[in-house]
């Protein structure tokens, strides 16, 4: 029973020792996970001013009609969507808005392509953004719609669509006298705080 009762002892006198935590050592108590930039070791702010870089400046005045080709745009840096394009847009071009902030005209693809005007900060940090198109182009029998952007040097932009209806018979020929046209006008000032407002 001794024997017994001594060797208990031992196992328990050998767990506590063998389980003790050095006191001198340092554990972390609270895990911290490093950001992106920290890993890469590149800021937010090198990060958006090295993605403007690389964007060409849209000359000033400029206009697009309805079947505007806008060639020169091109797919981001898939790490770029999310921060400062949206999934499937295609970047076109940069405008200079004040020295602290910029605007980027994107292309989103719809059944008609979209204009998208989005300003930054000098961190990359979004503004504003606004639409610059509201209904698609084409025509039917009995309808037809057009529009027409333009940004202007003092960063106003204009956009004008125009609706026309009209009758048609059977074999889908118009009607005479009975088109109707209506033109509308938008404006929009992009100003030099970045914000996007619509003049009336």
């Amino acid at each position: 029973m001794k024997k017994l009762f001594s060797s208990i002892c031992l196992v328990l006198l050998f767990g506590c020792f063998s389980c003790s935590r050095d006191n001198n050592t340092q554990y972390e108590s609270v895990p911290v996970v490093e950001s992106e930039n920290q890993v890469l070791g590149i800021s937010s702010k090198a990060r958006y001013q090295a993605f403007m870089a690389k964007l060409p400046v849209l000359p000033l005045p400029f206009t697009a009609k309805c079947g505007f080709k806008y060639e020169e745009a091109k797919d981001p840096d898939s790490t770029m969507i999310g921060k400062y394009v949206k999934e499937f847009e295609k970047v076109y071009k940069k405008i200079q808005v004040s020295p602290n902030v910029e605007a980027l005209l994107a292309i989103y693809p719809t059944d008609d392509l979209l204009p998208r005007l989005r300003t930054f900060d000098h961190q990359g940090a979004v503004l504003d953004e606004q639409d610059l198109k509201f209904n698609p182009c084409g025509e039917e029998p009995g309808f037809q719609h057009s529009e027409q952007l333009t940004i202007q040097k003092d960063l106003t932009i204009v956009i004008l669509y125009s609706t026309a209806r009209w009758e048609f018979d059977a074999a889908y020929q118009e009607i005479p006298k009975t088109r109707k046209l209506t033109v509308t006008k938008k404006t929009f000032k992009v100003l030099d705080t970045g914000e996007i407002i619509e003049v009336k």
